[in-house]
């Protein structure tokens, strides 16, 4: 089945993508490497070929099901030859916006399974704040959602209702993973999301630290405005749960939770703004 050897990884930027992501790369069956980023313009282009079949022309050649299956035929092409080299039967290919494709995607590749990462928002909001400081500082140029804080908090609420729909209409494909929990229950969860995708066990998967990634290299030993200063990546640390708190002020807290309190969608992921 077109995609049976793919786990896609997507949820809002800095919502802990890349940390579950170098724990899939511990697994001895999977190569997790770093970010392919196209598959959301693969998407896009498959998309606008489906949009062209409704003009009468490109209909001659293709039809839908012709489109997604030469589609999903490039992904696999682009993405499984990575895992081949390292002798791995499954690739998860992290990119967090791949979130918002979900749903296409799932019709695409209806043998791959999906795991949506959601955090905190404010936790969220608060790194991305701090992203944007670190480009302005180097002088490099940020991506639209970094433009002000109300983008921000629009991208991820949108991040975060494409996933949730995404999961919710194949509930037995894509499961819903929280930040929190792997820091504070990495053991039983990672158990559980290794059974949802199929996957033997592997303590690997809960020391990531332990384990040279690929992906480690675009850290730039720390000095990527992205990295924060990370020059490596580590094992689940439960004491980072609450560390965004000391980053901003109380004003600035209180604000986040009126903001993000008046969103259902956060409350039904078991988030409270008290």
């Amino acid at each position: 089945m077109r995609g049976n050897r793919l786990i896609i990884v997507g949820g809002a930027p800095r919502s802990g993508t890349s940390m579950f992501q170098s724990m899939m790369d511990s697994h001895r069956d999977v190569f997790g490497g770093p970010e392919f980023d196209h598959l959301t313009d693969i998407v896009h282009l498959r998309n606008r070929l489906h949009t062209g079949l409704q003009y009468g022309r490109i209909e001659q050649f293709v039809d839908a099901a012709q489109i997604d299956a030469a589609i999903a035929q490039l992904i696999d092409a682009l993405l499984l030859p990575a895992a081949d080299r390292r002798q791995c039967s499954y690739l998860s290919e992290k990119t967090p916006m791949n979130v918002l494709v979900f749903k296409d995607l799932m019709q695409i590749l209806p043998g791959a399974r999906f795991v949506h990462i959601v955090r905190d928002p404010r936790a969220v909001m608060i790194s991305m704040l701090m992203v944007a400081q670190r480009l302005e500082q180097k002088a490099e140029s940020k991506p639209d959602f970094l433009a002000s804080p109300a983008h921000m908090a629009q991208y991820i609420t949108d991040c975060v209702q494409a996933g949730v729909d995404a999961c919710e209409s194949h509930r037995d494909r894509a499961i819903i993973v929280r930040y929190e929990d792997l820091l504070t229950r990495t053991a039983h969860i990672m158990t559980q999301v290794l059974s949802f995708l199929g996957l033997p066990e592997d303590p690997a998967v809960l020391k990531p630290g332990a384990v040279t990634h690929d992906s480690a290299q675009l850290l730039k030993d720390g000095q990527d405005a992205w990295a924060g200063g990370r020059a490596r990546f580590s094992d689940p640390e439960p004491e980072n749960l609450d560390k965004w708190r000391t980053q901003v002020d109380a004003a600035a807290v209180q604000t986040l939770n009126e903001h993000f309190a008046s969103i259902p969608l956060f409350a039904a992921l078991g988030y409270t703004f008290n």
